[in-house]
Parts: C-alpha cells; sequence; structure tokens
C-alpha cells in the first residue's frame, strides 16, 4: 500500500477549530428552538387570551407541544390565529390586517429559509475535524446531505462550512424571534403596527424601541 502523507497540522489550532464547529452548532440549535418555542407561545397566548384560566391554557399546550407540531405547522397556525382575531371588527387593529398579513408572509420567507436549513444540518452527516492539504487545521467541516429529485441525488446547497456561518444562522434565528415577538407585542398592547415596523418599496424594516434605527430583517444586531 503506497504511503499517503500526512498534511501538517497545528494540533492546538486543530482542537480549537473543532471545539467552536461544535460549540456554534449548539447555538445555532438553541437559537432556532427559541425563535419557533416564540411562535409556539404566541398561539397559546392569542387563543387563551380572556380566558383567565391557567387550567384552560394548560389544557391547550398538550396539543402545541405534540410532536407534530413543528416548526413549519407551528408558524401557519400563528398566522392563521392571528388573521382570524383581526377578521373581527371589534379588533383594535381589523383596519390594518391587510398589513399584519403582509409582514407576517414577510417573516415567513426568512422563518422557512431557517427551518429548512436546521433540517438538511440536523439530518445531515457531519464531518468535524477532518485535515486536508488545502485545510490542515479543519477551519471548515463538511456536511454530507442530499435530497431525493427527480434526477436522483442532489446535494443540499449553501449548507455553513465553518462557527462563523452557523453563528450567523443563529443570529438570523434570534432577529426572526424579536420581530414576532414584536408583532404579538402590539396585539397584546393594542399598539399600532407601525410602531416598530414599517413597509418601503415591499421591504420590511424593524426597530426594537419606538424612537430606535430601522433595521431590516437581513442586518445583524450588535
Amino acid at each position: 500500500m503506497p504511503y499517503l502523507p500526512v498534511p501538517k497540522t497545528n494540533e492546538e489550532t486543530l482542537s480549537k477549530n473543532t471545539k467552536e464547529q461544535y460549540e456554534a452548532l449548539g447555538c445555532f440549535v438553541e437559537a432556532f428552538e427559541m425563535m419557533v418555542n416564540e411562535v409556539r407561545e404566541i398561539c397559546i397566548e392569542r387563543i387563551c387570551a380572556g380566558i383567565g384560566s391557567s387550567e384552560r391554557e394548560q389544557l391547550i399546550e398538550i396539543s402545541f407541544h405534540h410532536t407534530v407540531m413543528t416548526a413549519k405547522p407551528l408558524y401557519d397556525i400563528m398566522r392563521a390565529i392571528i388573521a382570524e382575531l383581526l377578521n373581527s371588527p371589534k379588533n383594535p387593529h381589523h383596519a390594518n390586517r391587510a398589513n399584519f398579513k403582509k409582514l407576517l408572509g414577510y417573516i415567513e420567507d426568512e422563518y422557512s429559509h431557517l427551518y429548512n436549513k436546521r433540517n438538511e444540518l440536523l439530518h445531515g452527516t457531519w464531518l468535524i475535524g477532518y485535515v486536508s492539504d488545502d485545510d490542515p487545521n479543519a477551519k471548515d467541516f463538511t456536511i454530507r446531505k442530499y435530497k431525493t429529485s427527480a434526477d436522483g441525488l442532489v446535494p443540499a446547497k449553501e449548507l455553513p462550512k465553518n462557527a462563523s456561518e452557523l453563528l450567523d444562522l443563529r443570529d438570523r434565528c434570534q432577529t426572526v424571534l424579536m420581530w414576532v415577538s414584536h408583532v404579538d407585542l402590539c396585539l397584546q398592547d393594542n399598539t399600532p403596527l407601525d410602531t416598530f415596523f414599517k413597509c418601503e418599496e415591499k421591504k420590511w424594516f424593524f426597530r426594537f424601541t419606538p424612537d430606535g434605527p430601522w433595521r431590516t430583517l437581513q442586518e445583524k444586531w450588535s
């Protein structure tokens, strides 16, 4: 058998990169589940508003914590609950229901991207800490993930390859959480939607406080 040369590796750097990648994966998964939990809690709170019974709320929670309630159906249900509430002429936001619909649809595009990315990541085969001549300290990792199609197997595209890109996904989950929580804040407190959101040329902007700076859904928070 021919001798295969081993890439010259810095063990300390390799260990550091591997540790950061595993930690970043955990950070992303945690942020993703927090984002989904916010959607779940909004569903429960909007249904239970006015009931005034913690026992009744606990019963309603049962259905929303069932294993079939994954990220996508939870968001679909949240949108339908909010739309149904706003359809009532008695609701303070009734006249602005079209903007709520547009905003939630806008957020859904980012939310869908994140849950699709999460599914591809968690159901892929992770190769962390594997060195090569081009990457002797395993700065990047590889995820082996394919999809089935009419043309056969198709590799999943645009998957993260290092800790920094995983943390970027984490940040995007946290941003979506802030957006949906402020939509719910408007519903809870009868606060006008334009206190925190505005739309310009079909792009929505958000600010964390009524006098804060406007940011897009894609901008990082510091």
